[in-house]
């Protein structure tokens, strides 16, 4: 397929493997020129259930879980291109036009997701719209950090004690710019945040909010 894009995306997903639809996600990636290259940081090698095979997939396996926020870090670091695309490994992502989309905005800041993107009833026929977050684009709604896009030069690395939860939160609030969400894309099926909902993970994240609440929270300082 023809690139629409000036330049090609860097697609970053942190995974388990607890979701099949990453398959289905990937394939749809691997067919279109927008799609530059496809780091996999894999959390949890003995579960791995890649079914799809492409050079464009780079797989950097992890010796244990280094958890959602390093897994950023990582891939951001890793990436050869200049624009950046993050997905979470469980959404319906089938979109790629978004891409030629959201590149006309990037230099805005970062852009996520809006909320009503992922209800059944959302238009998703293309006719994308870019609205700025709330609080002068400093906060983020609900889902906003499961499929988002940033330049590289304006990634801000996430603090290695922030492991799940709220590096999101730090990226709006030191990003060069504003925070932005697409809407008009649909995205989910069903269920979402299959790994990130977990019991045993849930404590991380509750740890994550005191420690960005006490140490990054910039509108607290």
């Amino acid at each position: 397929m023809r690139r629409m894009t000036k330049q090609p995306f860097s697609v970053i997903i942190p995974t388990m493997w607890a979701s099949k639809r990453i398959n289905y996600m990937l394939s749809c990636m691997i067919e279109d020129d927008r799609v530059g290259e496809i780091i996999i940081i894999d959390n949890n090698p003995k579960e791995r259930i890649l079914r799809v095979n492409s050079p464009k997939i780079i797989i950097l396996e992890q010796k244990e879980n280094i958890f959602v926020n390093p897994a950023w870090n990582l891939g951001v670091e890793k990436a050869k291109n200049e624009n950046i695309c993050i997905a979470n490994d469980d959404i319906l992502f089938d979109n790629i036009d978004v891409l030629d989309f959201v590149e006309k905005h990037i230099d805005k800041g970062v852009i996520g997701m809006n909320t009503a993107n992922y209800y059944p009833d959302v238009i998703g026929d293309g006719n994308y719209q870019i609205i700025k977050n709330d609080y002068d684009g400093t906060a983020r709604n609900w889902g906003w950090g499961c499929l988002f896009f940033i330049k590289k030069s304006n990634w801000s690395k996430i603090p290695d004690d922030l492991k799940i939860g709220c590096g999101d939160d730090y990226l709006l609030s030191r990003v060069k710019g504003n925070g932005w969400s697409v809407r008009n894309m649909f995205l989910y099926t069903d269920k979402v945040s299959v790994t990130s909902n977990k019991p045993e993970f849930l404590s991380i994240q509750e740890i994550d909010i005191e420690t960005y609440k006490g140490k990054y929270d910039i509108k607290k300082q």
